[in-house]
């Protein structure tokens, strides 16, 4: 008898659950209004986030981490280290670290960050604000660091 009532339970669909890699927002819509849109049209900007992430040159190695506060979502740490796996002099290991602060988790199109490099001396300051409401937006990249300075 307790055949006939198991029997009507259908079982549930199978699936596959995948966390997420990192929390919202996802990397590629952090630099979105930052990047050029004619690099967007025809899916250039897909072509190269697939080479970006994937591709990597012979004997050479390319990490990054990225550090957020569980209790302060708002700032974020990602850093990027890459180099040859024998040293040679004539290569050299190449550092990438970027600081993000947003005003609001939802919103990754307002935000202000600091990135420094050591491949090209870099120190830029970026910063970005969108306003739906308003269909207002404006950004800028201010270089700290320059390359050619004017004594």
């Amino acid at each position: 008898m307790g055949n006939l009532w198991s029997a009507a339970v259908e079982p549930p669909p199978p699936m596959v659950l995948v966390p997420p890699l990192f929390d919202f927002p996802p990397l590629a819509a952090r630099t979105r209004m930052l990047e050029s849109s004619y690099n967007m049209l025809f899916g250039k900007l897909a072509l190269r986030c697939l080479f970006e992430d994937y591709f990597e040159e012979a004997r050479h190695f390319s990490t990054r981490i990225m550090l957020k506060p569980i209790d302060d979502p708002h700032v974020d740490l990602i850093a990027t280290v890459g180099g040859p796996l024998d040293h040679k002099p004539e290569e050299k290991i190449v550092g990438n670290a970027q600081f993000r602060w947003q005003s609001d988790v939802e919103d990754p199109h307002t935000f202000v960050d600091l990135f420094v490099s050591n491949d090209d001396p870099t120190l830029l300051m970026r910063s970005c604000a969108f306003y739906p409401k308003f269909g207002f937006g404006a950004f800028g990249i201010f270089p700290v660091l320059l390359k050619n300075r004017l004594v």
